[in-house]
């Protein structure tokens, strides 16, 4: 947000504040994912351009500098994407979109941006009052992308732990689904309980910057 990397909490984004990280000082991007591999070589950086996302300018040539800075990275993105158009000078840049059904209009428009960006990822994105975004793409698994994000926004950075109950049950009725959980990751044995649960991946981001998961946790996890 406005050229830093923030701290994300309960998706409440008005009170964002530039990141305190025990890897780095730093809240510039470049430093901070540089920090973050020192922990454990990943192969995806996920990003929520909240400038995009609030209606601010993007953070396109930023994002563009990463990739460049670390090649290696598959970087995936939500820039608050609400139509294909939005999605193309990301997709110009090599990046695979994040489509956030919290910026959706309707099913006709996620349909358009999916065959846009065949590589898309759906964020199905819950708040504390329940799922935003056009009601069939909660209802409807066939809409869905493989694989596709549960995102609680509540749980992000609150330390609550992960919906354990709404991975397990969704992956019971759609066992075929690929399921990645985001939000509320506090250490290894959250992400042992959301495998166990059904989810294959799972994103981090609090608990690496409070070095509440380390890189021998990450390595008896994915070695």
């Amino acid at each position: 947000m406005h050229g830093q990397v923030v701290q994300a909490i309960q998706g409440q984004r008005q009170h964002y504040r530039p990141i305190q990280s025990q890897l780095t000082d730093s809240a510039a991007l470049l430093d901070v994912v540089a920090a973050i591999l020192q922990v454990y070589t990943f192969d995806c950086l996920y990003i929520a351009d909240l400038n995009a996302i609030t209606g601010h300018p993007p953070h396109l040539k930023l994002v563009q500098q990463a990739m460049a800075s670390f090649p290696s990275l598959q970087w995936w993105v939500d820039g608050g994407f609400n139509h294909s158009a939005s999605m193309q000078p990301w997709l110009d840049i090599g990046v695979r979109p994040i489509i956030a059904s919290e910026t959706v209009p309707d099913i006709e428009t996620y349909q358009s941006m999916q065959k846009t960006a065949a590589e898309g990822v759906l964020s199905l994105d819950f708040f504390q009052d329940g799922f935003h975004g056009p009601a069939r793409l909660e209802t409807e698994p066939s809409l869905w992308t493989q694989p596709t994000i549960l995102m609680s926004l509540p749980k992000v950075g609150a330390n609550q732990g992960p919906e354990i109950e709404k991975m397990t049950l969704i992956k019971r009725k759609h066992p075929q689904q690929t399921l990645y959980a985001a939000g509320g990751v506090r250490h290894q044995a959250d992400i042992q309980a959301l495998a166990n649960a059904g989810a294959e991946g799972v994103l981090i981001a609090s608990a690496l910057h409070q070095k509440k998961i380390t890189t021998a946790d990450l390595r008896s996890i994915a070695p």
